[in-house]
């Protein structure tokens, strides 16, 4: 099992990227929406790499869930990628693949983000 990590690069443009290392639960969601809260004070775009997350809880939707929702109103954008298949799944399983939040790659999600524009 990995360590829980979050990394935050700045990808230009307006775009801030948050890397989810490990597991995304409870004990650690508080620090995922930090990094949310810091992002959208910043910037129009969040990207939040899911290639290395382990699993995902409630939680962990939850706050994802929320920031797509306060962004979306605020006429800013959020977007999942690289999702494992069993964190897909989950995602899957709360509908979340079906609303646009939920890419396969990096690269598409951005591509759809300057589509939102």
């Amino acid at each position: 099992m990995q360590a829980f990590r979050l990394i935050e690069l700045d990808r230009g443009a307006g775009c801030r990227e948050i890397l989810v290392e490990g597991e995304l639960d409870l004990a650690v969601a508080d620090q995922l929406q930090a990094a949310l809260d810091r992002a959208g004070e910043e910037y129009a775009r969040v990207l939040i790499s899911l290639e290395n997350c382990e699993f995902i809880d409630s939680t962990g939707i939850a706050v994802i869930v929320a920031a797509y929702n306060q962004l979306a109103g605020e006429g800013r954008w959020i977007a999942v990628y690289g999702a494992s298949s069993q964190v897909l799944r989950v995602l899957s399983i709360t509908g979340l693949t079906a609303n646009g939040l939920v890419f396969e790659s990096a690269d598409q999600a951005l591509l759809a983000s300057t589509d939102a524009d």
